[in-house]
């Protein structure tokens, strides 16, 4: 009797890690606040720009996040589409940077890396 005690036991504190972490699961406005906080910490232009302009730079962010939202966590992408995009971890009322941060500058193609060809017609 005493091994389904402990296994009931395991299972409520499972349930009840799990429901913390859903609760706790950051919504698309929370990011932005992140990710808007994280931007005026940037060193120049993109930092002066981003504090001179909160509701651009939170509007920017909104239109350019997607978010994957696992139930206990969410991982937020700022531009899915380009290679230099910034992927975070959102888990537990936290955010947490997967690579690169929002406020390091964006790494600039090498010279010796290929341009995408323009696509005018």
């Amino acid at each position: 009797m005493k091994a389904a005690s402990r296994t009931h036991r395991i299972l409520v504190a499972l349930a009840v890690i799990v429901a913390l972490l859903a609760l706790g699961n950051p919504g698309l406005d929370d990011f932005a606040a992140y990710a808007r906080n994280k931007l005026e910490e940037a060193p120049g232009a993109v930092g002066f720009l981003a504090g001179l302009l909160p509701g651009l730079t939170r509007s920017y962010v909104l239109s350019n996040t997607r978010r994957s939202n696992f139930g206990v966590f969410s991982i937020y992408r700022i531009d899915p589409g380009d290679p230099r995009s910034v992927s975070v971890l959102g888990i537990a009322w936290h955010f947490f940077p997967l690579g690169r941060s929002l406020s390091q500058p964006s790494p600039r193609p090498r010279a010796s890396e290929p341009h995408a060809a323009s696509s005018a017609i």
